[in-house]
Parts: C-alpha cells; sequence; structure tokens
C-alpha cells in the first residue's frame, strides 16, 4: 500500500493505512486467502507524486505483487494512472477525483464517490437551506480545481451565485489575504476545499478573523490531526461537510452500520472516516479474490464485474466505462456537534 505517512498529507494518509492494516490482520485471523496470510507492505509515498510512481513502478515490477492499494492524494493517484495499464497490476486507490475512475483505465479502481456526488450532495442541501451566495476557497493541485470546475457549474443549474473563489498552495502557512475577500464577499456559505495541514491553519485563521460565515468543508481536511491542530474537537463546532456514511459510524443502519463495527472491533478503538477507506479497500479486494482465481487479469476482470457489493461508505459497482465504485447512495450532508457528526438539518 501507498499513502503519505509524513508531509502535508499525512493526516489522512496515516489513518487510511490503519484501517487497511487493521483488515488484513482481521483477515489473516479469519485465515487469510484460501488458508494463507494476506501480507501487507505499507510504503510512504512522503505526500508528492514523485515518491508515488516510484514506489508504484517497484512494486509492481515485484513478482509476488498481487494487487496495490493506493490511499494517497488525488494529484499522486492521477499521475500512477498512465502506469497502470503499462505495467498490469490491478490498482485499488482512493481520491475524490472523477478523472481518476473515468475515462476508466483497465487495471485501476477507484473507492469513495466522486467529486460531483459529494458537490451534488452539498449544492443541493445549500439550496434546500435557502443560500443564495456561497464564497469557496480551494488548494491549486488537481484535486481542487476539479473542486471549483463541478462547484461553478452546479451552483449555476442551482441558481446560487458563487461570490468569491480564492486560492492557495498547500506550503502556504498565512491566509489573510483570501479570508480578507471572502470576508468583504459576505457569503451565506463558506466552502474550504482542500486536505492536511492546510486546513489546520485556514480553519485556525478563519476563526481568528471571528468570520461568522457557517463553514462547509471536504471531508479530506477531517482528521484526529486536524481535531488536535485547531486545539480539541470542540473547536469545530457548526461545521458542515458532504461525507460519506462511515464518517456517521454506527447511527446509519444497515449494512455500514455493521461493517463499521467490525472495522471498530478490528482497530480496537473508535475509528474515523479514514479508517474506513481502508477497510473497504480490503473489503473489496477479498471479494474480488474469492470471484477470481487470483491472477493479476482475474482480479481485474472481478473488479470489473463487481455489482452492488456491500461496504462502509456504500455499494461498490463497477462497469468497464466507469471506474469509480462508490457513488451518492454513500453520502450525506453531516454536521459537528463538537462531539461527532451527526446528520445535517
Amino acid at each position: 500500500m501507498l499513502s503519505p505517512l509524513s508531509g502535508p498529507a499525512a493526516p489522512f494518509g496515516v489513518e487510511y493505512a490503519e484501517g487497511a492494516r487493521a483488515y488484513v490482520k482481521a483477515w489473516n485471523e479469519r485465515g487469510g486467502f484460501k488458508g494463507k496470510p494476506v501480507e501487507f507492505d505499507l510504503v510512504d509515498d512522503e505526500s508528492n507524486s514523485v515518491g508515488a510512481v516510484n514506489a508504484f513502478k517497484r512494486h509492481a515490477t515485484n513478482p509476488n505483487t498481487n494487487l496495490i492499494w493506493i490511499g494517497t492524494t488525488s494529484s499522486a493517484t492521477m499521475a500512477i494512472k498512465p502506469l497502470a495499464s503499462e505495467y498490469k497490476v490491478p490498482i485499488i486507490c482512493g481520491g475524490v477525483n472523477d478523472d481518476i475512475g473515468i475515462p476508466a483505465d483497465p487495471y485501476m479502481f477507484k473507492v469513495a464517490a466522486g467529486t460531483q456526488d459529494f458537490q451534488k450532495a452539498l449544492v443541493f442541501w445549500a439550496k434546500e437551506k435557502g443560500f443564495k451566495r456561497i464564497a469557496m476557497m480551494h488548494a491549486t493541485d488537481g484535486f481542487g480545481q476539479a473542486e471549483q470546475t463541478t462547484i461553478k457549474r452546479l451552483t449555476g443549474e442551482a441558481g446560487i451565485s458563487v461570490v468569491a473563489i480564492e486560492t492557495f498552495q498547500n506550503t502556504d502557512t498565512n491566509f489573510a489575504t483570501q479570508l480578507t475577500k471572502l470576508r468583504v464577499a459576505k457569503p451565506d456559505l463558506v466552502y474550504l476545499a482542500g486536505n492536511g495541514a492546510p486546513m489546520i491553519l485556514i480553519f485556525k485563521q478563519y476563526r481568528q478573523f471571528a468570520m461568522s460565515f457557517p463553514i462547509a468543508m471536504t471531508q479530506a481536511a477531517i482528521s484526529r490531526a486536524f481535531f488536535d491542530g485547531i486545539g480539541g474537537a470542540a473547536q469545530a463546532k457548526g461545521v458542515y461537510m458532504a461525507t460519506n456514511l462511515g464518517n456517521l459510524g454506527a447511527s446509519v443502519g444497515g449494512d455500514a452500520a455493521r461493517l463499521f463495527g467490525e472495522m471498530e472491533k478490528a482497530l480496537g478503538k473508535k475509528g474515523t472516516l479514514f479508517d474506513t477507506f481502508g477497510w473497504d479497500h480490503g473489503i473489496l479486494t477479498e471479494w474480488a479474490l474469492a470471484n477470481s482465481d487470483g491472477s493479476h487479469q482475474g482480479i481485474r476482470d472481478a473488479l470489473d464485474r463487481a455489482t452492488d457489493v456491500p461496504a462502509i461508505n456504500g455499494p461498490f459497482t463497477f462497469t468497464p466505462t466507469n471506474h469509480i465504485g462508490q457513488d451518492y447512495r454513500g453520502l450525506t450532508m453531516a454536521q459537528f456537534d463538537g462531539s461527532a457528526f451527526v446528520p445535517a438539518k
């Protein structure tokens, strides 16, 4: 598995890998794959695309590698995508960008809903709330650009005005200029699109500016490190986000609640959203191996025909032309009440 264990994206990468490792441990306790233990090799891509690509090539050429998990940034995942069919090793990856799964590379399969599903949930909810003016702040990377494109289109269709768009580099530490412009725009809602360390600093400075506009964030921003970085979970009270069912834990009921409980038992502690992504990698992998001969081609073919495979963050379905495995069925709008996320009103 490739995941950012250091660098700006580590706040989510560490938890992502934690969930994946827990699944493998539980899987092996159940006997592994056909009685053989499943090996789990975790590699730090250091939060950059070069590190991710190099690690991918190294493991893709290892004859003992049956499948590669990627739980890193969307930008790094997109850097690997052109190599997927060259090396012909099945990949299960995370990321939000729709471009990861569409157009579909035959060997790359994405967990988690795409950008448009998340933004649809946010914009439709904002319309229901009667919000007319949205301001947005996003990173200049591929993830941020995709967010801006989709938000502009969906708000236009919903009759909502985007009154300000500000950007930042993931290495920035001072956001006073951008926040000042957002305050002048007087939006009904501020949408912060990003993840990792920058979101901690932006949120803290937003509060320091005493800005009263409601905040919606991407789920990629919320982690233990985020709560620790802003001075505790209570500081995030009131924050909204479109999120996977896994962020609400057992309260959502159904397959998601059952599987979430299994994950927490394996972790031996309270699970997080990013833990659930890693766990869903395991669910999909075990299903694919059980429905194939275990070869690279066999695993790939099994994934390509997966239909409504139950997982924490909604069922997995792939087609030859669409490798975004989960969709709106695994999403909801949530609000942080100071200790946990609850369904947004």
